[in-house]
């Protein structure tokens, strides 16, 4: 094992650093601009735990860690939460240690920082995937051998909409919840209210900042489609572009209560003719798991990719 060592990350080393992750990383390549936007401009990026592996001044690996600095929406600090959100050595240097050391070195500074639990790749909103993808096949072992614990699995998903059309059997539900008041439309001004306080009660915080962010940006008609029922109140809604890519679906949600009368599926499949109408013929989104993958596989959605969850307990 030759002679290295760890240090805080500093901008001379982004260049080596995004070239290392897209050798070993290969199913994640960045981009620098990619790198700036989601690491070193997110609001709780801290160089002291994005680590930087050096052998000969050259770099040899990257380690991502984070701690909540500011309130994530309703989650709110997470003040036992950790995060390592991507992690490579490069191919040279692995099956040497250096890997285990980089890693012990970034959970050291957590645990300093009060973390109790560490979660890999899931931090959001800035996560690069949900979890360690099982093509990475000596990433799995690595982890599981330093103490990390198998959670659930998640499953990315696509489909091509070149040959896309709504089915008839989503234009006949259109119209038998139409006899009950409900109605799909795209998103307005005049829902901004009902729709944010609809997710705020059923979903997770991270669905109302993607509704803001589009909000904002002004994309919130173009991307956004909701349900109402008889009383003009929001039901359902879905979206895409949530991370500025036109064709990544999702969310969706809908009302708990009346989840059995297919308007989600609805809400789809009009977002699939939307996207089509704007000239996007591929849908995807990066991850979901359990029943919700036999939702998306009946609305002709293929798995492309699967992750394994790990968390680690270190108190």
């Amino acid at each position: 094992m030759e002679k290295y060592r760890i240090e805080p990350y500093k901008q001379e080393y982004m260049e080596q650093i995004v070239a290392g992750w897209n050798e070993t990383l290969i199913f994640d390549p960045i981009s620098e601009e990619r790198f700036l936007q989601q690491v070193l401009l997110d609001e709780n990026f801290d160089s002291k735990l994005a680590l930087v592996l050096l052998i000969e001044d050259k770099v040899a690996g990257f380690c991502f860690g984070i701690k909540r600095k500011y309130p994530y929406l309703t989650r709110g600090l997470e003040e036992n939460r950790g995060w390592i959100s991507t992690m490579f050595v490069r191919t040279e240097y692995q099956g040497r240690g250096y890997g285990k050391a980089l890693l012990n070195e970034v959970e050291k500074r957590l645990k300093k920082e009060h973390v109790k639990e560490i979660t890999l790749c899931a931090y959001s909103p800035n996560y690069f995937t949900p979890g360690v993808d099982l093509k990475y096949e000596k990433a799995l072992p690595f982890f599981e051998q330093n103490g990390y614990v198998k959670g659930l699995d998640a499953v990315s998903m696509q489909r091509e909409l070149f040959s896309y059309s709504i089915p008839g059997k989503t234009q006949d539900m259109i119209e038998q919840l139409k006899e009950e008041g409900i109605s799909f439309n795209t998103y307005s001004f005049l829902y901004m209210e009902k729709l944010l306080d609809f997710v705020r009660r059923e979903f997770d915080a991270g669905w109302v900042r993607n509704i803001l962010q589009a909000i904002r940006n002004g994309e919130a008609e173009d991307t956004i489609l909701i349900a109402t029922d008889i009383e003009d109140q929001v039901i359902g809604y879905c979206m895409r572009k949530i991370d500025g890519n036109d064709a990544r679906f999702g969310p969706i949600g809908v009302k708990e209560s009346i989840r059995s009368k297919g308007i989600g599926g609805i809400l789809f499949d009009l977002q699939m003719r939307e996207m089509q109408k704007r000239g996007i013929y591929y849908a995807y989104f990066l991850w979901t798991h359990g029943a919700a993958i036999r939702f998306y596989e009946r609305h002709g959605m293929s798995v492309y990719r699967t992750y394994q969850l790990y968390r680690k307990n270190i108190m």
